[in-house]
């Protein structure tokens, strides 16, 4: 069983704040998508909807999932009391129910910053699942299935080869080998799926040459990638219906 998750946000992670990633990709994406009858949970940036409510539209309207990524993604959630957090996340929810005409039922924190008050601050909200953590070896932010305490299902991110957070950029460059008897979610950002003349236009003055480098690298075209691994896909609000969680 497979979802694919977006982590749909301003570009390069929120750090410039555009939207040109997301006006690019959202409708090609949509398109991989439906060829192969993938249905995808979309984590939105609530600072994103002014300026991006056309597509999230189309994502509602074509059956995908929406869920709460937040309101700023600038922030380190991880740092946030327990007051500042829920008025972050309850702030997003609002912000995408009443643009939308939806109910959002999951989360994913921004940059996995998850922290001992988050579980609490989502069951207060009515959230009915988180998907903030990540099966890793990794330490750090993504490491494995920190700060859950069974407050609600969780569904972390699934990792290549026991390591990588299974994010689209590193299947493609790395293939992908899972474990078979994890739930696999797959995460991307807008700015993964960008051409190589666009990733390199759009963020050559805004990370680091290193990370360019990695964002420039690739094998094959990452829908034709995400195409390949999630044909399957289903919303991870699908998933935790049927009891399928972590």
């Amino acid at each position: 069983m497979t979802s694919i998750t977006v982590d749909y946000e301003f570009d390069w992670g929120g750090r410039i704040k555009t939207a040109h990633a997301i006006e690019r990709v959202t409708f090609p994406l949509l398109e991989s998508l439906e060829k192969v009858g993938a249905k995808a949970t979309f984590f939105v940036s609530a600072e994103t909807v002014a300026s991006t409510k056309p597509m999230l539209e189309a994502i509602v309207k074509a059956g995908h999932e929406i869920g709460s990524h937040g309101f700023n993604h600038d922030l380190k959630y991880d740092t946030l009391n327990k007051e500042a957090l829920i008025e972050e996340i309850h702030s997003s929810k609002v912000t995408l129910e009443d643009a939308l005409g939806i109910s959002v039922v999951g989360f994913r924190t921004p940059q996995f910053r998850k922290n001992r008050f988050t579980e609490e601050a989502l069951l207060s909200m009515g959230f009915e699942y988180d998907s903030s953590s990540v099966n890793t070896s990794l330490k750090g932010r993504y490491e494995h299935r920190q700060h859950e305490f069974g407050l609600l299902p969780e569904i972390p991110v699934s990792t290549i080869y026991n390591r990588f957070p299974a994010g689209i950029k590193w299947i493609n460059l790395l293939g992908a080998a899972f474990d078979p008897a994890e739930v696999r979610v797959i995460y991307l950002h807008p700015f993964d799926l960008l051409s190589m003349t666009e990733t390199l236009f759009s963020y050559r003055r805004g990370i680091s040459p290193l990370v360019l480098a990695f964002y420039l690298a690739r094998f094959a075209s990452p829908l034709k990638t995400l195409e390949k691994v999630g044909k399957d896909s289903m919303t991870l609000a699908s998933i935790v219906a049927q009891g399928k969680v972590g």
